[in-house]
C-alpha cells in the first residue's frame, strides 16, 4: 500500500516565506504597470462591493464603470466587512494573499479565474479570518485551484473547481495537486461545490504522486457538506489529522485511484487520523479504490469516528479499514456505524487489515 507522507511545519513554514515574498516584491519596472497606491478620490465603490473586471484598470476606483483588474488591488480598497464581485469573463492569473479579515470574494454569473496551466494558485490566503469564497469557476492552476493555510473563518461554497493540480510547482510544500486544500485552520466550511478533474493525470510516475479534488490537513472544527467531487485523478476527500470534523450529504464518484503498484493510492473518501469525525449520508461510487477507506496510518490512537446512513456501491472496494490492531470492526468508543449500506462492490464490501 501507497503511504502518504507529511511534514506539517516544512510545509507550513514555506507557505509563509513564499506569501512573505510575494507581498515585498520589488516594484514592477514595466512603465505601464499601475502604482502601487491609486488615490480614489471621492469615487463610490459598487454598492454590492470592489468591482473586478478582466479589461478593469488598477489605477480606477473599482466602480461598475470603472473596475479595477486584480483581486490585490481590490483587497487594498475594499473596507472591513467588505464584498469583491469578479465580473462574468475569464480573470487570467492567480492570487496568494495574506492577513486578511471579514471579506467575500463573490463572483457574476460567468466569472472564470483561469490558470492557463501555468499559475500556481487560483486563491489561497494565509492568516485569514473570515473569508468567504463563493460562486466562481476556477480552473488551470498547476498547484491549488482555492483554498487556505493558518486561517479560522474560512467558507469555501458554490464553486465549480476543475482541471487543477496537473503540474505541481511548489514541490517544497509537499502538494500533490488539489482542487480545494485547506491546512492548519479552524471554523472551515466546505459546502455546495462541484469539484472535478484535478490532480496529474496521468500519475506522476516514479513517486506515483495522485491528487485529491478536497484535501484537508490538521484542521478543526470543519463541515463538508453537500459537495459532488468526481472524476478526479486521486481520492475524492481526504480528512487527515483533524478534529470534530462533519462530512455529509456529499456525492464522490467516478475518482481513479490507480497508482498502478497495486492499483490504488486514497479512497473515496480517506479519513486518517485526528477525532470526532462524522460522516453521514454520503454516496460513494464507481471509484477506482475503496469508496471509504479508514487508517491509524501513524498509530495515534483515534477516536470518535462515527459513520451514518452511507452508501459506498460500484468502488473496488466499500469500505477499507487498517492500523487499528483488530481484523474486526475497532471498539464503539474508536468507530461506530450505523445503516451504512457496503454492496455491490467489485471486491469487497468490507475489508478489514489489523495493520496494512
Amino acid at each position: 500500500m501507497l503511504r502518504r507522507v507529511r511534514s506539517p511545519a516544512t510545509a507550513l513554514a514555506a507557505v509563509v516565506i513564499a506569501i512573505a515574498a510575494c507581498n515585498t516584491a520589488e516594484p514592477s519596472t514595466d512603465p505601464t504597470a499601475p502604482a502601487e497606491s491609486i488615490d480614489t478620490g471621492d469615487a463610490t465603490p459598487y454598492a454590492g462591493g470592489v468591482f473586478v473586471a478582466p479589461q478593469g484598470d488598477d489605477s480606477a476606483p473599482g466602480t461598475t464603470e470603472k473596475p479595477v483588474r486584480s483581486l490585490e488591488r481590490a483587497l487594498e480598497i475594499v473596507p472591513t466587512d467588505g464584498t469583491i464581485v469578479f465580473a462574468g469573463g475569464v480573470h487570467s492569473g492567480g492570487h496568494r494573499i495574506g492577513n486578511i479579515a471579514n471579506v467575500t470574494i463573490t463572483g457574476l454569473p460567468g466569472a472564470i479565474l483561469d490558470g492557463g496551466g501555468a499559475e500556481p494558485f487560483g486563491i489561497f490566503c494565509d492568516g485569514c479570518r473570515e473569508l468567504i469564497i463563493e460562486e466562481l469557476e476556477i480552473r488551470g492552476f498547476t498547484d491549488v485551484g482555492v483554498g487556505a493555510t493558518n486561517s479560522s473563518g474560512i467558507t469555501l461554497r458554490k464553486l465549480h473547481v476543475h482541471g487543477n493540480g496537473a503540474a505541481v510547482q511548489f514541490t517544497d510544500w509537499e502538494l500533490e495537486g488539489y482542487g480545494i486544500h485547506v491546512d492548519f485552520s479552524s471554523s472551515v466550511t466546505i459546502e455546495g461545490n462541484d469539484v472535478h478533474d484535478n490532480g496529474p493525470d496521468p500519475p506522476i510516475l516514479p513517486d506515483r504522486i495522485l491528487g485529491t479534488g478536497i484535501d484537508t490537513f490538521g484542521n478543526t472544527d470543519v463541515t463538508i457538506r453537500g459537495n459532488t467531487s468526481h472524476d478526479n485523478h486521486g481520492g475524492g476527500i481526504l480528512v487527515e489529522d483533524s478534529f470534530r470534523v462533519v462530512v455529509e450529504g456529499n456525492e464522490v464518484f467516478g475518482n481513479d485511484l490507480d497508482a498502478s503498484s497495486d492499483e490504488w493510492w486514497d479512497g473515496g473518501l480517506w479519513l486518517d487520523g485526528g477525532g470526532d469525525v462524522v460522516v453521514r449520508n454520503n454516496v460513494f461510487r464507481d471509484n477506482l479504490g475503496p469508496g471509504i477507506e479508514i487508517s491509524d496510518e501513524d498509530y495515534q490512537n483515534p477516536t470518535g469516528y462515527v459513520l451514518i446512513g452511507n452508501i459506498s456501491t460500484g468502488n473496488y472496494y466499500g469500505i477499507l479499514i487498517w492500523n487499528f490492531g483488530t481484523e474486526d470492526f475497532p471498539p464503539p468508543e474508536v468507530m461506530m456505524l450505523d445503516s451504512n449500506d457496503f454492496a455491490g462492490n467489485d471486491r469487497l464490501d468490507v475489508w478489514i487489515e489489523a495493520e496494512l
